[in-house]
């Protein structure tokens, strides 16, 4: 590729995707690729892209409810257009957010988008259509398209893939561990979202019964985007965002309303229940291996799980027989990438051949619609 187009735009919303791209920025700047991380700041956004030492701008902060994230729109479109006019990308990649959509059409800027969430179709009704390629997982249940292809994994494969990511077992000692003492990871979000309109969440009466109902097993620690109550503020994750991923991996389980999290543990061979009733089809294929127990809302049945859980003895070693069923298969997906943008447009032909270097990657996984 012409070294003049080797320029990449990220368009970041959500801190989940400062991980999902950073391994991308390593492998391609290293071949004199250009980046630029456009974010909005949301939860430890900021936290992370300066911890990795990205090059980044924030464009806009994350509105709280609906209405004002329609308010504000017009400036990210105007901020968002800025941006594209003074660094000239070849590329943008976002998770088909409006601004990324609208701007890349209108500056003629191919859009490579990154999907995970099916439980979006107002927003996909305004995306889809400027997007130039969709790429999904395999697990993702609808059909975004003629430009829609899937691949054998998931984002959090992005980075947390073992070529990737080598747990760092120091983690025990800096969060003040004994050698084999357990601990739970605990998630609570924000419900900001569009797709979390309408999910019923838990009170913070029973975020305080969960976590006591916890600790009589295990040592508990929590990461939240969310204000916690003052019962709970002792628990929080002491450590810097970016080393939550070094202690999930070595975690005895991971409970919370974060779905992104409960992928991140499956991911990670450790077993989740996930408190939330978005059906998302990276979590259904986990969930179908046995390594995700999704509940609704706080219930008798989920307590029962989670206590049931709690209680067993080296539960992960438990759980190897049906990480390695579920992980099987899987890919590196930040070489699938860095392969996507260092052989484009060659690498759309390959895809819609269906097969590249052994990986299928094609339009016909079972869909739900």
């Amino acid at each position: 590729m012409n070294p003049k187009h080797k320029r990449i735009l990220i368009d970041i919303c959500h801190p989940a995707e400062v991980h999902h791209f950073r391994y991308l920025y390593e492998e391609l700047s290293r071949e004199g690729w250009q980046f630029l991380f456009a974010a909005k700041d949301k939860d430890v956004t900021r936290e992370l892209l300066q911890a990795y030492h990205l090059p980044f701008l924030i464009f806009s902060t994350s509105g709280r409810g609906i209405v004002r994230k329609l308010l504000q729109l017009p400036l990210e479109l105007l901020k968002f257009a800025l941006i594209v006019r003074r660094f000239r990308p070849s590329f943008i990649i976002s998770n088909l957010s409006l601004h990324s959509s609208w701007i890349s059409a209108f500056s003629r800027v191919v859009h490579i988008a990154f999907v995970d969430t099916e439980d979006r179709r107002l927003m996909d009704y305004l995306t889809v259509p400027f997007a130039d390629i969709i790429l999904t997982a395999e697990s993702y249940y609808r059909r975004l398209g003629v430009n829609h292809h899937r691949y054998s994994g998931n984002h959090e494969l992005a980075y947390l893939h073992p070529a990737r990511f080598h747990p760092d077992a120091n983690i025990r000692h800096e969060l003040g561990l004994g050698k084999n003492e357990p601990f739970v990871i605990v998630r609570f979000i924000a419900w900001k979202a569009f797709h979390d309109v309408g999910i019923p969440r838990m009170s913070d009466c029973a975020r305080i019964d969960l976590i006591k109902r916890i600790e009589k097993y295990k040592r508990v620690l929590i990461t939240s985007e969310d204000k916690l109550s003052d019962e709970l503020k002792s628990y929080i994750f002491p450590l810097p965002a970016q080393r939550i991923h070094h202690a999930l991996a070595f975690a005895d389980l991971y409970i919370g309303e974060g779905i992104t999290m409960a992928s991140e543990s499956a991911t990670l061979g450790v077993p989740a229940v996930l408190i939330n009733g978005l059906q998302m089809g990276y979590c259904l294929e986990a969930k179908k291996h046995g390594m995700i127990f999704q509940f609704d809302r706080l219930t008798s049945d989920a307590l029962k799980t989670i206590e049931n859980l709690l209680s067993e003895e080296n539960i992960c070693t438990k759980y190897q027989g049906k990480f390695e069923q579920f992980f099987r298969g899987k890919i590196d997906v930040t070489e699938m990438m860095a392969w996507f943008f260092r052989a484009y447009p060659s690498s759309i032909t390959a895809m819609e051949r269906g097969k590249r270097m052994g990986v299928w990657i094609n339009r016909s996984s079972p869909c739900r619609d």
